[in-house]
């Protein structure tokens, strides 16, 4: 698989990355990555460099959807509610989208014997750019776990360069939180659902993922031109349909940028209901800390990927699960952890979440 190829690296998340892509479809490639890519407060490199070759062609495309309809195969769930079949010819491993999925069949992915990384594209794929970030996200996620760095299920943005984790479960207000401080503090984003906190709880670092709004959160911002109108969105609190912006859509928005890295300030716990409760915070004792920061720790089971897949796992998960074990006392030990409650319905919730978390910053 020849192609031409291209000196510029791509850093996410500490790892860099070069893409080799083909020229029919390199704007279109390099355009989506460049909305994804940090601008500033670069992560620490690990050192490694992954290369991925991006190939846009039906007639190769259909050559190796041929050779794989005979070979065995193997049915994989590497993220949740996204079955692949996996197959070996030679040295190279392939996956592509089991026919019973809701996976259109347009795409492969494989790793040869150098361990590059390829993703084969019939050129009628529809967004087919979104699928070396899915490859990106997974080689980031192997390498934060070598590194010592645990994921959290949270958003993360830095007000005047102070980090702040926001972690919860799914609904519980982080993207609000998020918004609340990129609108009145022009907070740059770090991350918007999986954060990485680096060893002994110093950092945090994004991990790219588009960030997803909800309607009652847009509702409560002015208009902006990188964002939808709320009207396109139901404002139901817990609806589960978000409109999805990439990073610097979402950034650039409120006059921010998009950060690599920023230095752990805070936690901040959001607990958002379906009513107008006055806002409130507390910061609890530290067992409750850590008990609440544990139930959205990802290392080293995800509820979203679950299986490794491009980059292999090299360290036992028991060994993952004792060093975030570890992090996360790091972190009760040395970064306040702050609960916010309130009620979406509360007149001027974000501007007040905004002042509630500035002021408990240094």
């Amino acid at each position: 698989m020849n192609g031409r190829s291209s000196n510029e690296t791509v850093p996410f998340a500490g790892h860099r990355f070069r893409l080799h892509t083909d020229e029919t479809f390199r704007l279109v490639q390099d355009l989506h990555l460049l909305n994804f890519a940090p601008e500033t407060a670069p992560a620490r490199l690990c050192g490694q460099l992954t290369q991925i070759r991006v190939h846009h062609s039906e007639d190769l495309f259909r050559d190796r959807m041929a050779r794989l309809a005979g070979a065995r195969s193997l049915r994989v769930v590497p993220f949740r509610g996204e079955p692949y079949r996996f197959s070996r010819i030679g040295q190279v491993s392939w996956w592509r989208p089991d026919a019973g999925s809701h996976l259109p069949e347009d795409h492969l992915y494989s790793r040869d014997a150098t361990d590059r990384l390829h993703i084969v594209l019939h050129p009628g794929t529809e967004r087919g750019e979104r699928y070396a970030l899915r490859v990106i996200r997974e080689v980031v996620l192997r390498c934060a776990e070598h590194r010592g760095w645990s994921v959290f299920h949270a958003a993360a943005a830095a007000v005047e360069g102070h980090g702040v984790l926001i972690a919860g479960p799914s609904g519980a207000g982080k993207t609000t939180v998020l918004t609340a401080l990129a609108t009145h503090r022009r907070a740059d984003l770090v991350g918007s659902d999986r954060v990485l906190v680096t060893e002994s709880a110093a950092n945090l670092v994004g991990v790219p993922l588009s960030v997803r709004i909800a309607g009652g959160t847009l509702s409560a911002l002015a208009p902006h031109r990188y964002l939808p109108p709320h009207g396109v969105l139901p404002t139901d609190f817990g609806t589960a349909r978000k409109a999805s912006h990439t990073p610097h859509d979402f950034a650039h928005a409120f006059a921010a940028r998009v950060r690599d890295s920023a230095p752990l300030r805070l936690v901040v716990l959001p607990r958002l209901r379906d009513d107008d409760q006055e806002l409130s915070f507390a910061f609890p004792c530290p067992a409750v800390a850590r008990t609440t920061l544990a139930t959205v720790c990802c290392t080293p089971d995800d509820e979203d990927w679950l299986h490794p897949w491009f980059a292999d796992r090299t360290r036992h998960p028991q060994e993952l699960a004792r060093e975030a074990t570890d992090l996360m006392d790091d972190l009760i030990a040395t970064v306040p952890v702050m609960t916010v409650t309130a009620g979406v319905h509360t007149p001027h919730l974000l501007e007040r979440i905004a002042d509630t978390v500035a002021r408990r910053l240094p």
